[in-house]
């Protein structure tokens, strides 16, 4: 694989956050959801706007005093919440059903305890919950106040990914979360992988769009080998 400065995988990777972080600035937060608000918040987020997602969080967390009144709800009821996040209807079942089962499990709906397990093992269990795949397992050990040391990949790092051809086209988020893990450097915490994330998901959204990426205004557009395809 060959760039057009010559940079190994790594170096590529300090160098796209050194430029995004001129762009889009630092992406810290001082506050975070706890892991289960945000395994909800995450659930509904999946293939769904943000400005869709978190108002359909918010309602949800308006509505049931907890999430245990969450885990008891019919999905009717949830489903009628939480429109119109994307598939809805999914969703209003597999939220409850993933909330039992963490009540099943571990005789509350708690996931701090996923704090002292290895990261990968907490993926695996988290990925045993209904609804829950590599993404979502993810975003609820990295993104809340957890910070696991977990690289969150979405659709536009996917997409980011494979124009620059850090990844093979119609790569998956499995594949995707194990290419990326490999790329980051050894020395970045949580907190850094949780940055890099919103650094080259803005970028997706912003510059790297799906039909019409403005390859004029990226910033990495002397890196990227996709520019000109």
């Amino acid at each position: 694989m060959q760039f057009s400065l010559k940079l190994d995988e790594t170096s590529l990777m300090v160098l796209v956050r050194e430029r995004l972080l001129a762009l889009f600035g630092p992406q810290r937060d001082a506050g975070r959801l706890d892991p289960v608000s945000q395994l909800v918040n995450a659930m509904l987020s999946a293939r769904t706007r943000d400005t869709v997602s978190v108002p359909a969080f918010e309602r949800l967390a308006q509505h049931y005093s907890s999430w245990d009144a969450l885990a008891d709800a019919p999905p009717a009821t949830v489903e009628a919440i939480i429109r119109p996040v994307t598939y809805a209807e999914q969703k209003a079942v597999h939220l409850p059903q993933a909330l039992r089962m963490i009540r099943a499990r571990q005789g509350g709906i708690d996931l701090e305890f996923l704090a002292d397990w290895d990261e990968e093992m907490a993926l695996q269990w988290l990925r045993g919950l209904p609804g829950v795949g590599p993404k979502i397992a993810a975003t609820t050990l990295n993104f809340s106040s957890l910070r696991r040391r977990v690289f969150a990949v979405d659709t536009h790092l996917l997409r980011i990914g494979a124009r620059f051809g850090l990844l093979s086209p119609g790569t998956k988020y499995d594949e995707g979360h194990d290419a990326y893990a490999r790329l980051v450097p050894d020395d970045w915490d949580a907190d850094d992988l949780y940055e890099v994330h919103w650094l080259i998901k803005y970028l997706g959204q912003r510059i790297c769009t799906h039909a019409a990426p403005a390859c004029s205004h990226c910033p990495l557009r002397d890196l990227c080998p996709g520019r000109n395809a």
